[in-house]
């Protein structure tokens, strides 16, 4: 004989859909699942996995990413927000500082809230809990603070080059957005970002400059400017190089397809600003991401051989604003 149940399983259903196929001990116990029922359904071979303390997923097999959020939401409970890698995933930055299914759930907490990190998810608490935006449902930290909170926790110089440029060039974060971001927090786990901001405040916009700034510097060639805006006397936009050397007018282009694709730019327009060069008597010397990795040497002594070649020559006239300036109106 089949006794029925003491709970709805329809209600159940209807509360995970609406928490992405979340459900935790609390709600299923007001519900009215009993303890045993709600271990008989989660153990080795049940249909639910347990996935986080008292927090269940309702299938089997690996979670998505949305399905580790919304559980790191239940878990964590009110009042919470995601910041960190999984919060510049919500926000379609392409570089992150490990791939997606390996970043944690980083979640922003009053420190008046008694909630542990567990497994997946890191708990932060934090006296400067920032105003969440919802992004696909999600409540997501501002970016400068998603920045921070990412870069504080990962180490490796170029994962935190690569999304913190990638957000600068794609004009979704100011510099000094972060620099305020750094200074309102703590300066612990903060040497890395504090690197990659030297480079950023130079005017270096992309990973590749970057690349190419390491190897200017560990070299004895006086350092460009990068990313300055190149205009006539009469104030029309010619160009924005990678790098310029004012003194001689010597453009540093970065040929690069993936480079000039975060720039919203395409490659067929990088080669095109070769023949406007020419046409303002700007020198260009043309650099590939394979030669910087695989012989930064041979850019060094490009570089200076273009230099010496044209040492004499009189520069253009042209009017050079450097990306540094406030106010500065950039043409890519």
């Amino acid at each position: 004989m089949a006794y029925p149940r003491a709970f709805d399983t329809h209600a159940i259903d209807d509360l995970a859909r609406t928490q992405g196929g979340i459900v935790t001990f609390r709600q299923l116990t007001a519900i009215g699942m009993s303890t045993a029922s709600i271990s008989r359904w989660t153990r080795t071979g049940g249909v639910w996995q347990r996935v986080l303390p008292g927090t269940y997923l309702i299938h089997r097999g690996t979670p998505t990413v949305a399905e580790r959020l919304h559980a790191g939401l239940q878990y964590a409970g009110p009042e919470v927000v995601i910041t960190g890698g999984l919060a510049l995933h919500l926000r379609r930055l392409r570089y992150l500082p490990l791939a997606v299914e390996k970043l944690p759930v980083h979640l922003l907490l009053p420190m008046n809230r008694q909630v542990k990190s567990s497994g997946f998810v890191i708990i932060e608490r934090t006296q400067r809990l920032p105003l969440a935006e919802l992004i696909d449902g999600f409540p997501v930290a501002p970016l400068p603070r998603s920045i921070f909170d990412a870069a504080r926790r990962h180490n490796d110089k170029a994962a935190v080059r690569a999304f913190i440029l990638e957000a600068v060039q794609r004009r979704m974060l100011e510099i000094p957005d972060l620099v305020a971001e750094i200074a309102a927090g703590q300066r612990r786990w903060t040497a890395t970002l504090r690197d990659v901001l030297g480079d950023a405040s130079t005017g270096v916009r992309s990973v590749q400059e970057a690349k190419l700034r390491d190897i200017v510097i560990a070299s004895d060639l006086p350092e460009p400017l990068w990313n300055p805006t190149l205009e006539t006397l009469d104030g029309d936009f010619i160009a924005e190089p990678d790098g310029y050397y004012e003194d001689i007018g010597l453009a540093l282009e970065v040929d690069s397809r993936e480079h000039h694709y975060i720039r919203e730019d395409n490659f067929s327009k990088t080669w095109s600003r070769h023949s406007v060069y020419n046409r303002h008597r700007i020198v260009a010397e043309r650099i590939l991401p394979i030669t910087m990795r695989e012989n930064p040497r041979s850019v060094v002594a490009a570089i200076k051989a273009t230099r010496i070649a044209h040492a004499h020559r009189v520069p253009p006239d042209v009017r050079v604003i450097p990306a540094t300036t406030p106010g500065r109106r950039a043409g890519w």
